[in-house]
């Protein structure tokens, strides 16, 4: 989906109030066209900016190349670090993506809840719902994670069930890659349901980009499980 990113570049942007001068920000950019799923990594054409009384917004203009269409992302914006521009967060896409990820059987079979959940939130995510779609990824992550424990675990299940999401990854979780893939995913997700952020430069874009990672490694050992179930004939 076009919320996968590339790291944050600096680009410059008008004014909408006459009364301002240009300003520079620091924003993550779309790496696949909303419109068509191409793979993209395009500055944005143009890009405007409006100070309201409590709140920045940023719009920008992209044009893909593959599909000639363009589009548009309004980033909410934030104050940088100290010497640095302020950063803009990706937070409604035009037009909206209809697209839901299509997750591997073998995912789908282990845990449908976390589909179900996880194109929910996409859809929020779609319709600029940014402050909520957050908690709905982290959720969804839950719901995996501790799906795949009872898989590996299934005289555990109740256990299971019960712990908090950060032991379940750290006692019930044995592959490596899946438990770094899976904490830093729960980390940026409870900074989406609390208050005080304590990751400020990641967001639920890179929540979902370790998650799809994580069900990457997930399929592929459920492949292999099916392969070693098979006994030479």
């Amino acid at each position: 989906m076009y919320s996968l990113t590339h790291s944050h570049k600096i680009i410059d942007a008008i004014p909408l109030a006459p009364d301002h001068s240009g300003k520079k920000f620091k924003i993550k950019l779309p790496n696949i066209c909303p419109i068509c799923d191409t793979a993209y990594g395009e500055l944005p054409l143009i890009s405007y900016y409006i100070e309201e009384i409590f709140d920045e917004f940023l719009y920008s203009f992209f044009f893909c190349p593959h599909c000639q269409k363009c589009f548009m992302i309004k980033y909410s914006v934030t104050d940088g670090a100290f010497g640095e521009p302020p950063i803009g967060t990706i937070g409604s896409v035009f037009p909206n993506s209809s697209h839901l990820t299509d997750f591997p059987e073998q995912i789908k079979n282990l845990s449908p809840q976390f589909v179900k959940i996880y194109h929910e939130s996409e859809q929020a995510e779609s319709a600029g719902l940014t402050e909520i779609c957050g908690m709905g990824y982290r959720k969804a992550l839950e719901f995996l994670i501790k799906d795949y424990a009872i898989h590996q675990n299934p005289k555990l299940v109740d256990e299971i069930k019960a712990q908090p999401l950060a032991k379940c990854i750290n006692k019930y979780i044995n592959i490596e890659s899946i438990v770094t893939l899976a904490e830093r995913s729960a980390w940026i997700g409870n900074d989406e349901t609390h208050y005080v952020r304590k990751h400020n430069n990641l967001d639920f874009n890179d929540m979902k980009l370790f998650i799809a990672a994580a069900v990457h490694f997930m399929s592929m050992n459920l492949i292999v499980e099916k392969a070693e179930s098979i006994s030479r004939k």
